[in-house]
């Protein structure tokens, strides 16, 4: 009896991992697989046919000692039944799940200023890559506050897109890289704070900068400016909304919730609301839910809530002026969305308020997306609607470094 159940869990293994393939696959999940799900899928199948190969030599092992045959009948035999007829096809659907459920992080905690930040010392996947903070909670090396004598710092500021989403070496993510460039020019070395966080907009970037910024005595002063900086904060509790941030809403709170996450199956059930709402990848569909907010932006300026604008450029002329309180030189760079690679006008009302803005502070501002329009496939450089891929990254490193250095924000250095 149990040989006969360990062969038979033994071929629904072996058939498993035949079938689990991605072309058997396609038509189930409707939609074309990225490399790294494909890869996930293929250790699927090699996950299935490992299994039922072991359990085909247990089975004969089992055949061969008539002794161990005879000790594992009658009611140990039920028991094996049972886990084998509950638990096996459980285990089964949980791997398979597996490509298809990304798992919850655990790089963020709840912060009472800030709202969410990253950990200290942590290690965890974010954006289906892993990532790593150094002690301070940045991404980047660990880096004291006391600046050593003829280092230049430079300190970025900014949510997902400056820190790197989806980008696994940190290194060529484009604030590291504008770094090595200025290294190289000025002959200096140069130390990068990367303190961007994903989900941040200028109210935080403004109490961070106050608050951990400063003690870096940076040279330079980067801020990225995403355009969702200006209506995703109106989704938060203490402007009004209902939500804490998707970086806790995406992160393991609690023993229970970890290991909750780390079940596919528990996950995919968890999840079931949120795939009615956004799709089978949540967190694309998330993303496409914001970009239409910020398509209506762009387009449509006069129906947006003047109020979201007042507060971000408010928190964005404090920011200015702290840095300049303490005359670091500042600069703000605009991220374009993937739908303004179209070149239409109409699209980039956005930008065209951030540079008034901008002209009536005497503030330096790097728009890049003329620069994506002039290359010859913008979209290689967008990793999905709003983020950089690792080609983008390095086109910005060298835009932002050339812009610094034309413009003398470095000059004093440079002498």
């Amino acid at each position: 009896m149990v040989r006969a159940l360990l062969l038979g869990a033994a071929a629904l293994l072996l058939v498993a991992a035949l079938l689990y393939n991605e072309f058997t696959l396609a038509p189930i999940a409707r939609e074309t697989f990225a490399p790294l799900t494909r890869e996930k899928i293929r250790g699927v199948q090699l996950g299935f046919a490992s299994a039922g190969l072991l359990l085909l030599a247990v089975s004969e092992v089992v055949r061969r000692s008539s002794r161990l045959t005879r000790r594992l009948s009658g009611r140990v035999a039920e028991v094996v039944l049972l886990l084998l007829a509950g638990l096996l096809p459980l285990a089964v659907l949980d791997f398979g799940l597996r490509p298809f459920v990304v798992p919850k992080t655990t790089l963020f905690v709840e912060d009472p200023e800030l709202g969410w930040r990253m950990k200290p010392n942590a290690e965890g996947e974010w954006g289906e890559v892993r990532v790593a903070t150094n002690a301070h909670g940045f991404r980047g090396p660990d880096l004291a506050h006391a600046k050593p004598p003829g280092v230049v710092r430079v300190l970025f500021l900014g949510d997902s897109v400056t820190f790197g989403y989806g980008i696994e070496r940190t290194e060529d993510v484009f604030p590291f890289r504008a770094g090595r460039e200025w290294a190289s020019t000025l002959g200096v070395e140069v130390e990068i704070v990367d303190a961007a966080i994903g989900g941040y907009s200028p109210w935080q970037e403004r109490i961070l900068l106050e608050r951990e910024g400063l003690r870096y005595a940076p040279d330079l002063l980067v801020v990225g400016f995403v355009l969702n900086d200006v209506t995703e904060k109106l989704t938060l509790v203490r402007f009004g909304g209902s939500e804490r941030g998707w970086q806790l809403a995406q992160t393991a709170q609690g023993a229970l919730d970890r290991w909750l996450s780390a079940s596919a199956l528990a996950t995919w059930l968890r999840e079931g609301f949120s795939v009615l709402r956004f799709g089978s990848d949540v967190r694309l569909g998330a993303v496409a839910e914001e970009t239409r907010a910020v398509r209506q932006m762009s387009e449509e300026m006069e129906q947006v809530i003047e109020a979201a604008w007042s507060i971000t450029l408010e928190n964005l002329a404090g920011i200015l002026d702290t840095a300049s309180a303490r005359r670091i030189p500042a600069l703000i760079v605009v991220f374009p969305y993937a739908f303004q690679l179209d070149g239409d006008p109409a699209h980039q009302t956005a930008q065209r308020r951030l540079e008034r803005f901008a002209a009536e502070r005497g503030t330096p501002l790097l728009d890049l997306l003329p620069d994506f329009l002039r290359d010859e496939d913008p979209s290689r450089l967008m990793l999905d609607a709003s983020h950089l891929s690792v080609e983008g990254h390095a086109l910005v490193g060298t835009l932002i470094a050339e812009y610094a250095l034309e413009r003398g924000l470095l000059g004093t250095v440079a002498r």
